[in-house]
């Protein structure tokens, strides 16, 4: 078995850079401890210690404010389930429109509840995700109006970010951009330039819509998007991932999210169906050939693993300086809370010296729905709880 991170088996590698950094501990010796120590791989030692820089400065506009919160809103609708998905979402084959509408009306009805309560405690919502699902699977009109809920949240406050999933291109139309602010980050996701591959994995769309959706982002003002790519798709070799990667990049978009091929439990790939991994030397080898290419143009500063992650490698954040996603730095970190509102969505609670305080909604839509006001006194109970203990 791989180890790149040596004794470092945990989601969040970084953490234990980022507090030697914190306490004093020159980056070179940090560097030193964490290979002499923890046998991580130099090359890794160093990508802790950088991603753990470039997060501490992002941080620092709120080093001290715990009163400072992110949302995520979960959209868990997508037009088919990729074969490595293993994210609470229901196909729109299976979800009809008006059950749709049923629970966007529940979904807003919990933003508005943990808006008053974060008003009521005077906490701030810094950041906002919205996620899925592909949430570009709405309708023009449907995302105005979740946008609109989210705008007169009374609790905004500075620095702001809104990132929007638009993950699927053949979600994607100049109806459903136009309500969509060019101020928010956008996030159109390949996984893959290749046409084989997507139609293996099950992606209803060709690398020339992906091509076509950027343009039509761009031309719409859009100016800070995301893409994301994975490693070890089944039947691809560094080479294909080298291609995808030079693909995207000469379409300069702000950051890049080059994942490891991970197959979890509850996707098709984890559940049983066929498929060949690369072995642990093609899933270095295809590293090897995309970290000087992404570093040409960006810098990394977010990184995580997940179980049986090929290779023991890493899932890697790279942007272009100044558009960094605050909320991906907010959620390694674990430094501020986040609330996580619709169906599947987590929230996690940080108090000070104490075990994390966490709440999950249901994964199942309508379960959720059922299950609303149960979870909306819950949450109203935790965040008073949080607050007072913060401020103990």
């Amino acid at each position: 078995m791989s180890r790149p991170y040596g004794s470092l088996v945990g989601v969040r590698p970084g953490k234990l850079a980022d507090s030697m950094l914190a306490l004093g501990f020159p980056a070179a010796e940090v560097v030193h401890r964490l290979a002499l120590e923890r046998g991580v791989e130099g090359e890794r030692a160093h990508l802790l210690v950088e991603v753990a820089l470039t997060q501490q400065a992002l941080l620092a506009p709120l080093r001290g404010r715990r009163e400072c919160v992110a949302m995520y809103v979960s959209i868990p609708f997508c037009p088919s389930r990729c074969a490595y998905c293993s994210f609470p979402s229901h196909s729109l084959e299976q979800y009809r429109r008006a059950e749709r509408e049923q629970y966007l009306t529940g979904l807003r009805l919990e933003i508005e509840a943990v808006a008053a309560e974060l008003k009521r405690l005077g906490l701030k919502l810094c950041v906002v995700y919205i996620g899925g699902g592909t949430p570009t699977t709405l309708t023009a009109l449907q995302i105005e109006t979740l946008l609109s809920t989210l705008s007169t949240c009374p609790t905004w406050e500075g620095p702001t970010e809104v990132t929007f999933e638009a993950g699927r291109p053949d979600t994607l139309d100049e109806a459903k951009l136009a309500v969509i602010p060019s101020s928010y980050r956008l996030s159109i996701n390949p996984q893959s330039m290749q046409d084989e591959t997507l139609s293996v994995i099950g992606r209803r769309h060709s690398a020339q819509d992906v091509r076509e959706s950027f343009a039509l982002a761009r031309k719409m003002g859009f100016n800070n998007i995301n893409m994301d790519l994975i490693v070890g798709l089944p039947g691809e070799t560094p080479r294909a991932v080298a291609a995808s990667l030079d693909e995207v990049l000469t379409l300069k978009p702000e950051s890049i999210t080059l994942h490891m091929f991970s197959p979890k439990r509850a996707s098709r790939f984890g559940a049983g169906e066929a498929w060949e991994p690369l072995s642990n030397q093609d899933a270095r080898a295809a590293v090897d050939l995309a970290f000087p290419a992404l570093r040409t143009a960006m810098r990394p500063y977010y990184l995580y693993r997940q179980r049986g992650i090929l290779g023991g490698l890493e899932n890697t954040g790279w942007s272009v300086p100044g558009k960094e996603c605050l909320y991906n730095v907010m959620m390694m970190t674990e430094t501020h809370g986040v609330i996580g509102v619709g169906a599947g969505a987590n929230s996690i609670f940080p108090v000070p010296g104490e075990v994390w305080r966490r709440h999950a909604n249901p994964k199942d839509a309508a379960l959720y729905l059922k299950r609303l006001p149960e979870i909306l006194n819950g949450k109203r109970s935790l965040l008073s709880d949080w607050r007072a203990k913060n401020e103990s």
